[in-house]
């Protein structure tokens, strides 16, 4: 069986990088619609046995147990790679075969997305790796056994966890998914979300969360208009 575990810092304090396009309250709002975007696809995806955000922000666990996940909290907050070593621990100790890290900002994630990550991972052990848009960095990991490798994070994480993988003679899978590869961390990254969202040849089924939630506190109409003015100037 496969859980996916979703490493979840301070809403209140996230997407600091984006604090030239958006205010903090906007900024927390868009950190806990894109968490309940992400808590969707995974609890609606067949393939996995469980979902759990690992964090010690309130609003976090109450967001990941209405949206029928656990919480699971760690005694310190010590940074992205210890959550994630934490949560292995938990799967090994529940008898888990894989592990799925996904982060919280990838609002654009469907299960589908999902499901071609678990499908790529029907070997023991492996490692499946989805990089970044820029492909530096890894948006999703899935590790059987859940321990088969350790956790990176940051601008050269892709690189590191092939290169672990491969001391350790584990196969790497990698597979290429723009949804999954969409994090929202700068201004660019928002830019090309809302483009998605309004383009009609590329708009989802529904609205994600997050552009709901961008939409309501107007940032969507400011965003647009000042763009246009960049593109015009």
């Amino acid at each position: 069986m496969t859980w996916a575990v979703v490493p979840v810092k301070d809403l209140a304090g996230a997407k600091a990088r984006l604090s030239e396009a958006l205010s903090p309250e906007e900024r927390r709002a868009l950190a806990a619609a894109m968490l309940r975007d992400v808590l969707l696809a995974l609890t609606r995806t067949p393939g996995l046995k469980g979902v759990a955000v690992v964090t010690r922000d309130p609003e976090a666990a109450t967001l990941a147990r209405s949206a029928g996940a656990e919480a699971w909290q760690e005694e310190r907050n010590s940074g992205e790679s210890a959550a994630v070593e934490f949560a292995a621990r938990q799967c090994r100790e529940r008898g888990v075969a894989a592990m799925l890290v996904v982060p919280g900002d990838v609002p654009l994630v469907r299960p589908e997305d999902i499901q071609s990550v678990l499908a790529a991972g029907d070997r023991q052990p492996c490692v499946v790796l989805v990089p970044s848009r820029d492909g530096t960095g890894s948006n999703a990991v899935l590790r059987r056994p859940p321990d088969a490798i350790g956790s990176h994070f940051g601008a050269t994480s892709f690189r590191e966890h092939q290169q672990e993988a491969a001391a350790r003679c584990i196969p790497v899978t990698i597979v290429r998914n723009f949804r999954l590869e969409l994090d929202l961390d700068t201004p660019e990254d928002l830019g090309f979300f809302l483009v998605y969202e309004t383009a009609p040849t590329l708009r989802p089924r529904r609205p994600t969360e997050a552009f709901a939630t961008l939409e309501r506190l107007g940032v969507v109409k400011r965003l647009s208009a000042s763009w246009i003015r960049r593109t015009q100037g």
